[in-house]
């Protein structure tokens, strides 16, 4: 979204936006249901869960959201020495807790028992502190925080780019109504994030410094990190990954009756990403590349 943005790809397109930081994916619903924004770039439990209790009419037009990583405190550098420990928890149903349920299952399968949640507080910084002092034996970290955490002697133990979960827990959503309303703005919104999207994959230097002003990095090594580990798995047409919001939904289920057998299409609608693709558009703009 940043990318887009500051490359001027959106005014490209003939739309004048400005990204606002919104609290969290909770924020981003409420923002979005109130029309303080358009679109959004949220996780999915929080969508998937409004939209489960009726009090949203929201569908994710694209996917896309930073890769997730398991990691442990100094000390821990595989997963069977997780037996028996303890991996941070938000506690606020959102992303994290639903990685946290999810790679528990997964431990379990693999013959790694007895692995509980816990709660830390914080996430980003705050979480990686709570690995490092060792307040818990694992957390759920994502870039660039997690680059920093291996430096400091954490381990990562887990990809969930390993479990189809890379770039799918999330994306631009929008209400059905604004959509309905208003399909030529949501048909430029999409294919001006879809440049976004080509020009991140195509321009090191660019979206490093644009990572590095938007997450605050003193650091230049940080972002150009965060760069060469995101960049293979960012999709040239960022669809919506239904597999992966069945995985939520399927792990939301234990405390959301609602989410049992809930169809995934449901909330999805990807017709403005499959005009692009059927039309060229996005592979003209790589053969240009």
């Amino acid at each position: 979204m940043i990318v887009t943005e500051r490359a001027g790809l959106f005014a490209k397109n003939g739309l004048e936006v400005k990204s606002r930081i919104m609290g969290g994916a909770v924020g981003v619903v409420r923002g979005l249901m109130q029309g303080e924004i358009q679109f959004g770039n949220l996780a999915a439990p929080a969508l998937l869960r409004a939209d489960l209790l009726g009090e949203a009419d929201l569908v994710y037009l694209t996917g896309g959201i930073n890769q997730q990583f398991l990691m442990g405190r100094p000390g821990i550098e595989e997963r069977r020495q997780l037996a028996g420990g303890k991996i941070g928890l938000a506690g606020d149903k959102g992303l994290n807790d639903v990685l946290v349920y999810f790679v528990i299952e997964q431990l379990k399968k693999q013959g790694v028992d007895g692995v509980t949640p816990i709660p830390i507080e914080g996430s980003g910084h705050k979480g990686v502190e709570s690995l490092v002092r060792g307040a818990c034996d694992a957390a759920i970290v994502t870039p660039p925080e997690c680059i920093g955490a291996k430096r400091r002697g954490c381990s990562y133990l887990a990809d969930f780019a390993d479990y189809g979960l890379n770039f799918a827990l999330g994306g631009i959503a929008a209400r059905k109504s604004y959509i309905a309303a208003h399909p030529d703005i949501t048909r430029k919104f999409v294919k001006a994030y879809v440049e976004g999207m080509h020009r991140y994959r195509t321009d090191r230097a660019f979206t490093a410094e644009v990572q590095q002003e938007y997450s605050g990095l003193s650091d230049r090594s940080l972002a150009e990190e965060t760069y060469d580990m995101t960049r293979p798995g960012m999709p040239r047409v960022p669809y919506p990954v239904l597999t992966a919001l069945k995985i939520a939904l399927e792990v939301m289920s234990r405390e959301l009756p609602q989410a049992t057998g809930a169809d995934p299409r449901q909330f999805v609608d990807d017709r403005f990403l499959h005009e692009l693709d059927e039309s060229g558009v996005i592979d003209s703009l790589y053969r240009k590349t």
